[in-house]
């Protein structure tokens, strides 16, 4: 039998590299952690005035908005308001990115279709 795992964010190990500034994540479920069975689920905070570039990926996500606020860019047309408790679902291979236009942090819980979020390959539209 799978057994039920209950975990707090605080609880959770932040994650930094270079290569994307000051933007950093916590991995909630995942199977690095444990077997999650087909979902991961993170968290990614962008700092004031940054920005997650463009990008697509195949699996489809969602992003619930923790707090703060930010625009949502897409492939087609105007930037997009979110802020806390928005919702955000991004079909599999659409093209998306965010920026923190607030004066906190901009939190994001996203979710995948994967067992770990490192199954997921960012192609990036500047590549």
């Amino acid at each position: 039998m799978e057994k039920m795992i209950v975990s707090h964010i605080d609880e959770c190990k932040w994650e930094q590299r270079k290569e994307h500034g000051n933007i950093r994540w916590k991995y909630i479920a995942d199977s690095t952690k444990f077997n999650s069975h087909g979902l991961s689920c993170g968290v990614l905070v962008l700092p004031y005035g940054e920005e997650l570039e463009l990008h697509h990926h195949v699996p489809q996500e969602i992003y619930l908005i923790r707090k703060g606020e930010g625009l949502l860019f897409r492939q087609e047309g105007e930037p997009q308001y979110i802020r806390e408790d928005s919702f955000v679902y991004i079909p599999k291979n659409c093209l998306h990115g965010l920026r923190n236009i607030g004066k906190e942090d901009l939190e994001i819980l996203w979710i995948f279709p994967t067992d770990c979020w490192e199954e997921v390959e960012y192609i990036f539209a500047k590549e």
